[in-house]
């Protein structure tokens, strides 16, 4: 008897189990579609499908962010999926000297008498190159009054502020970046994005 009674507890914990870790999958289909994107068909890659679940269509996140001109990354370690992009309502500023980096102003932040800068750089991805290259960059942001005069030059690089080992921006990557200095430049009414150091 301590024995069926032993075997119907095992039992039942297994089958609890089973019904637990059932509950993490989902049954979808593969769901035959074609894209879109401003008039223009897309050919979807065949190890990227799309699937149907509950009448829902799922699509790879770095096939349609990318299409839409995003960068897509993954980080490993927190698991997440970072997607940046230029947003269609901020202005994106080029250094005249080197055309191929862009910066997007997001957020101008005041802390203290520290003027704070978030931002999105990148640069451009020659067809032609086979390999991605990476670069070190430094960067000025210097902003203007209405009458244009200087307010202050708020510094920033392709490295964190906060980092101790050494990163660099890859060809076709968007990053965020972070730039500031000392003073209220928060009143401005235009920015120049100035490339000071570019390997």
């Amino acid at each position: 008897m301590k024995k069926f009674i032993m075997g119907v507890i095992v039992g039942g914990a297994v089958s609890l189990s089973t019904v637990v870790g059932a509950s993490d999958s989902i049954q979808a289909f593969l769901f035959p579609a074609y894209f879109t994107i401003n008039d223009l068909s897309v050919d979807m890659d065949k190890e990227s499908p799309i699937l149907n679940y509950n009448g829902q269509a799922y699509v790879p996140a770095r096939f349609m962010a990318e299409q839409l001109g995003a960068y897509v990354d993954y980080n490993e370690e927190s698991k997440q999926i970072i997607v940046n992009y230029f947003p269609s309502n901020k202005s994106v500023l080029t250094d005249s000297k080197y055309t191929n980096v862009h910066f997007s102003l997001i957020d101008v932040y005041l802390d203290g008498g520290y003027t704070g800068v978030r931002g999105l750089l990148s640069i451009d991805k020659i067809k032609e190159a086979a390999v991605e290259t990476e670069h070190d960059i430094e960067f000025s942001l210097n902003f203007y009054d209405s009458n244009d005069k200087l307010l202050g030059k708020a510094l920033g690089s392709s490295l964190p502020r906060s980092s101790t080992y050494k990163q660099t921006i890859r060809t076709g990557e968007i990053k965020t970046v972070g730039a500031g200095e000392v003073g209220d430049f928060s009143n401005y009414s235009k920015v120049i994005f100035e490339v000071t150091h570019y390997k």
